[in-house]
């Protein structure tokens, strides 16, 4: 009989676990709330904890005040006795200019704000700049990821190739476990702000941001190969740069479309984390012979 050996990502295993914790609810006295927005007018004796929307405090907290995606704003009265930290997000001082905060400020993850944004806009809203400012950033946005992928073409060849065969022959499967995998990062994430101590969740919920953005890197170069052999027509490792290039310029050019655009990259980049995920990153699969 055969048998495999299967080394999945132990971190995508941590954030399962975590998963059913997402459900509990807070402490008592906390607040807890998932892209609805929350204000703050009553002393609160907890904690509040916000994943993709903003907080107005008009009161004082007696805990921490955890956002993942959103703005922090006070109001005449509001207060923090805890920790404020803000991931991806902004904070809006009160009109006194000093924050209300006796514990400590911290706002890491610049970069992840980008992340958040595009997570948190559907396809269909109009952005917050100009077009040409728009059109230029996204250019030199493409431009990034086709650097990206021809870096991770030239150290890590083999196990794109993996991933690309992996997506090809489980479309409907790989669109799955990426939305599984998306929706069970931020809900680790969200659980892990919700109920642990801000020492331990705040790693928690960086890594599980980090661990999404490579896996979407990693898909959308392992999707650019694929689709550029495709073009090429040919899967001689000797074509691959050609063939990520042509992949990228189909895939990449579709998302210049209005509309049509957004909507493609946003599909290919939950197809992208699925593909990193069912296939391992790429890693081999080794068949072990029992006799």
């Amino acid at each position: 009989m055969t048998g495999r050996r299967r080394r999945c990502p132990a971190l995508f295993f941590l954030f399962l676990l975590g998963l059913p914790g997402a459900a509990a609810s807070a402490a008592p006295g906390s607040i807890t709330s998932v892209r609805r927005d929350v204000v703050v007018t009553q002393a609160l004796p907890g904690r509040v904890v916000a994943v993709l929307a903003d907080v107005r405090l008009a009161a004082r907290v007696s805990g921490d005040v955890v956002v993942w995606g959103g703005k922090v704003s006070f109001a005449p009265g509001g207060s923090v006795a805890g920790d404020l930290l803000v991931f991806g997000g902004t904070i809006e001082p009160p009109p006194a200019g000093t924050l209300p905060v006796e514990g400590r400020v911290a706002t890491p993850g610049s970069l992840l704000r980008l992340y958040l944004s595009e997570m948190r806009r559907a396809p269909w809203e109009g952005a917050s700049v100009g077009p040409s400012v728009l059109g230029g950033l996204h250019l030199i946005a493409l431009a990034a990821w086709l650097a990206v992928a021809l870096v991770l073409l030239y150290f890590c060849a083999s196990p794109l190739a993996r991933a690309a065969m992996s997506a090809e022959d489980d479309w409907s499967g790989a669109l799955a476990a990426g939305a599984l995998g998306v929706l069970t990062l931020f809900l680790a994430a969200g659980a892990a702000l919700s109920l642990l101590p801000s020492a331990l969740a705040i790693p928690i919920a960086l890594v599980s941001a980090a661990f999404a953005v490579v896996a979407k890197v990693f898909g959308m170069a392992a999707l650019f190969l694929l689709l550029g052999q495709r073009v090429v027509k040919s899967m001689a490792p000797a074509r691959r740069p050609v063939a990520v290039a042509a992949g990228f310029a189909v895939l990449g050019g579709l998302s210049l479309v209005p509309f049509l655009g957004a909507l493609v990259w946003s599909v290919a980049s939950i197809v992208a984390v699925g593909v990193a995920l069912l296939s391992r990153f790429g890693t081999p699969r080794f068949r072990i012979a029992v006799s």
